[in-house]
This record gives C-alpha cells, sequence and structure tokens, in this order.
C-alpha cells in the first residue's frame, strides 16, 4: 500500500535544511526526508490491537513543522523511523484483536492518538498517564513499541496518511452515526484546542488573548465559547481570512500585529498601564488573565509575558524552537506558565472524562463545529501539493487540508 513518510537521516536533513531555506520544493523533493512508498499492509500487535482503515486524515500545524524541519531537535529520541504520518483521524475497523470488546469491523472510530503507558504495555503506568495526562507520559520511548509520542510519528503503528494503520483498543473512540466524517476527522483538532482551554481555564469576566488564529487558535475560540465562559476574548492574527473567522468563533475584539501596537491595544482593552524601560521593550502591569500563546514564537512569548495581567495564565501551544526569552516578566508579575501538547483527561459536568468524550458531547449538542474551517481536500498522491498549499495557506485561503482515502 502507499503511504506518504518521514524518515530522519542526517545528511539529508542537513541538505533540506539549508536547500528549504532557498526554495520551498526542496522540503518535499528527492532528497528530503519526505517521500511515498511502498510499505506492507500492518498485521496487528496482539490481541488488545486494531487494524483500521482510513477514511479522512488531517494535515496538522505540527506535520507542517515535521515537513519544514521546524521540531525542535529535542524531541528526536521520542519518534521512531521510518514513520507514516497522520494523527487526525476519521476511520473504519477493518479488523479486530480476540480480546478486543465492543468494537466491531465496519464500525467508524475517531482515534486519540497517544501512545502512552497502555498502549505500550507499561504497567504500572507512569504517574502522569496514572492521573489522566498520556500526552506527557514519561515511557515515550519505552516498552512494547518503538519510540514515538503519537501515532502518526511511530514506525510500529502507521498513521493515517496511509489506507491501513493500527491502533490500541485504549485509543478508540466510538462516535455517533449521526456524525459525519468531517465532524469525526475534526475531533483531534478540537481536541488540542479544548485541552489547553480546560487546563488554563478562563473565569467570567477575565480578559483573554488567543494569539495565532489558525486552526488550533480558532478552536481555542470556538471551546471557551462552547463551555459556557463568560469572558472578553481578543485576538491576535495579521490574515484578514483568519481574523474574520476568529470573529465568527466569539473573538470580541481583534489585534493586528503588523498595523497594531499590541502595548496600545492592550491599553485600550484592559485597562492596563503602559510603560517604557530605557533598555527593552515596554511593559505593562495589568493586562490579559488568560493568554493562549497558539504560535510559540520568540516574539510572541516575549511579548505575551510583558501584556500579562499579574498573577495570569499562560498557556503555551505552538511548537517553534524560540530564542531569546526575557524571563523578567514572570516573577516580577508572578505569572503561571502552562506547556501543553496533545490532550487528556479533564473535569467535566463534574466528573472525570478524556477530553474526546468532553468533544464528541460537545459536537453532540451543537456547541462546536469547526468542519467549516476544512477548505482543501486531496488524494495521497497529491501529497506534494498539499505541502505546497499549507507552506503558503494565506496566498490559497487555506485553514484546514485533509486527505481523502475513500478511493485508496
Amino acid at each position: 500500500m502507499k503511504a506518504v513518510q518521514f524518515d530522519f537521516k542526517l545528511a539529508r536533513y542537513g541538505y533540506t535544511k539549508v536547500a528549504g531555506a532557498l526554495r520551498s520544493r526542496e522540503y518535499y523533493g528527492p532528497r528530503s526526508c519526505v517521500s511515498m512508498r511502498d510499505v506492507p499492509e500492518p498485521e496487528l500487535r496482539g490481541p488488545e490491537w486494531l487494524k483500521l482503515r482510513s477514511v479522512l486524515s488531517g494535515f496538522c500545524g505540527s506535520d507542517l513543522g515535521l515537513v519544514m524541519l521546524h521540531d525542535s531537535p529535542t524531541t528526536q529520541p521520542f519518534a521512531s523511523f521510518p514513520f507514516t504520518i497522520g494523527h487526525e483521524n476519521c476511520s473504519v475497523v477493518a479488523e479486530v484483536g480476540s480480546a478486543v470488546e465492543g468494537i466491531k469491523e465496519g464500525q467508524r472510530v475517531a482515534l486519540n492518538p497517544t501512545l502512552g503507558c497502555v498502549v505500550r504495555g507499561i504497567d504500572p503506568p507512569c504517574g502522569p498517564c496514572s492521573r489522566g495526562f498520556q500526552s506527557i507520559c514519561e515511557n515515550f520511548a519505552e516498552g512494547a513499541l518503538e519510540p514515538g509520542m503519537f501515532t502518526g510519528f511511530c514506525a510500529d503503528t502507521g498513521g493515517g496518511w496511509s489506507k491501513y494503520y493500527l491502533a490500541h483498543e485504549s485509543q478508540i473512540f466510538e462516535v455517533p452515526d449521526s456524525f459525519t466524517d468531517e465532524q469525526v476527522m475534526m475531533l483531534e483538532p478540537i481536541c488540542s484546542s479544548l485541552y489547553p482551554v480546560l487546563r488554563g481555564l478562563p473565569d467570567d469576566g477575565d480578559e483573554v488573548l488567543v494569539i495565532g488564529c489558525g486552526v488550533i487558535g480558532l478552536g481555542v475560540i470556538a471551546s471557551i465559547r462552547a463551555l459556557g465562559i463568560d469572558c472578553h476574548i481578543t485576538a491576535v492574527e495579521p490574515i484578514p481570512m483568519n481574523a474574520r473567522k476568529a470573529r465568527e468563533k466569539g473573538a470580541d475584539e481583534l489585534i493586528d500585529p503588523g498595523s497594531d501596537s499590541i502595548y496600545e491595544r492592550t491599553v485600550q482593552i484592559t485597562g492596563a498601564n503602559l510603560y517604557n524601560p530605557m533598555l527593552q521593550r515596554r511593559i505593562c502591569t495589568g493586562g490579559f488573565n488568560r493568554i493562549f500563546d497558539c504560535v510559540g514564537s520568540t516574539g510572541t512569548i516575549n511579548e505575551s509575558f510583558r501584556v500579562a495581567a499579574g498573577e495570569a495564565t499562560m498557556v503555551i501551544i505552538g511548537i517553534q524552537i524560540p530564542g531569546r526569552v526575557d524571563w523578567a516578566p514572570v516573577w516580577m508579575k508572578g505569572l503561571s506558565i502552562i506547556g501543553n501538547l496533545g490532550h487528556g483527561s479533564a473535569e467535566y459536568e463534574g466528573k472525570t472524562v478524556h477530553c474526546f468524550d468532553i468533544a464528541i458531547d460537545l459536537v453532540g449538542k451543537g456547541k462546536i463545529d469547526l468542519t467549516d474551517l476544512i477548505t482543501h481536500r486531496f488524494t495521497l498522491d497529491e501529497y506534494k501539493e498539499a505541502i505546497e498549499v499549507n507552506m503558503n495557506k494565506a496566498e490559497n485561503n487555506a485553514f484546514k487540508t485533509l486527505f481523502d482515502l475513500t478511493a485508496e
């Protein structure tokens, strides 16, 4: 079967790092780390495993970061190569292990891609997994699987950018028949937005800042509104199309970093005081109570610290390799910084449940829907075109793109 894979080789990595900065096509060219290959269909790894057939598989921002080699080399020990990309999936069960209960062949399911202790056959589980925080498992490079934090980054599981891949029964979530394939595929992006909101949950009356209104940033805004929190949301976004979507999803104010001063707008919106250090950029006292940085760059992290209110909570969702960060505002203001990766369990309606259960409930009740963000569909054979579109989203009017594997 065909599969779009990523294979880390030092020579290829080095070449693409240099050549890609000059010609974007080098990121998916013949000497890059990305290629389409013919690979064998996977076989069940044991009685608790399932073989899934891909229906739709999303192209995530983290997949683009992978292709463009933006990921920190720190994560290299927690992946295994070559791996088939694709963790945002709507799938149909093709084969069921003998110990799997309640799931039948032909059933449509959603996938939690996290490859934590249970999936890896590790018992007892690590501390984070035992508390429902599987996305920060301490054993991503241990156990019965090759290293990999998520399906789509592990050589043993495969991924959605192919016809078939494998999943452990603990990763499977049943979905209502009323859900469209697109709603099922978008459950994982919703969870990647909803979970950081639950971890840095705003209070009624808070001033909330969302930096970056790609799919995750828009999902953060939509998640806050879906949870019924009566707070004021300001979105920072330079691209007009994204800014309009931010309004649609529930943003009250918009800041265009290309033409607006985020510091002066913070004063206007929150009533903060603004100061001008002689040897540093400006800084506010007062400001935003909750900040969700969906970019994670050096600039956005530094600015977030400087427009945060005292005792504010900042959730860093965007994945980049920041440069020099001035930490002085953190201790000056007593800020709480939350790093977020993936999703896990949280309190919801008086119970502790997985974020996928919360997302399924909110989608079923019509409180959140991100399917309107789907703009482009590709076949696997068109993976190079898909990469090119994602590298130039604004000029291609693209939000969420996906691979449609129904004809594979």
